[in-house]
């Protein structure tokens, strides 16, 4: 997990292709003029989702995870509270291989859960495999709407591929 203020990003440039591309992009763009819905920025290897979403409690959440994107995080509107767990995790149903998407649970005994919050300009990357629990309500309020962007990077090991 990378963790960080947005205006910081370009300290990042470097660990991957698809970093590096999304870098340059918001180098060149404003986040906020992002339409709802997918924005591609290099076809399939780099895109944006902006999305309006409703935060919720940790017990109607579960942990997702991604095989060959990584995701970035942005707040528009609102804000969450994310956690992630390099702890044990078990699966909670199949992995959707065209989604890309697969959802878990902490394992029985994995109290090793990290948290951090989209509020005041900052970002998360949430690696290739990483365990990771969006859209939680923050702490002492109820949930509600966020809009949010939800960056696509594909992973360098599938990018001539793609």
């Amino acid at each position: 997990m990378i963790y960080d203020g947005l205006e910081a990003c370009g300290l990042y440039r470097g660990l991957s292709k698809g970093l590096d591309v999304l870098i340059d992009w918001l180098d060149e763009h404003d986040v906020h003029e992002l339409p709802l819905g997918k924005t591609e920025i290099l076809g399939n290897k780099v895109f944006a989702n902006v999305m309006d979403a409703k935060t919720r409690t940790f017990e109607d959440a579960r942990f997702e995870t991604h095989r060959k994107y990584m995701d970035v995080q942005v707040d528009l509107e609102g804000f969450e509270r994310f956690m992630t767990t390099p702890g044990e995790t078990v699966p909670a149903g199949e992995f959707d291989v065209a989604a890309d998407k697969g959802y878990c649970h902490e394992a029985p005994g994995n109290t090793n859960l990290l948290e951090g919050s989209l509020d005041q300009g900052r970002f998360v990357v949430f690696m290739v495999g990483e365990p990771h629990m969006p859209n939680l309500v923050p702490e002492s309020t109820e949930p509600g709407p966020i809009k949010k962007i939800c960056f696509k990077v594909l992973s360098d090991e599938y990018w001539d591929e793609a």
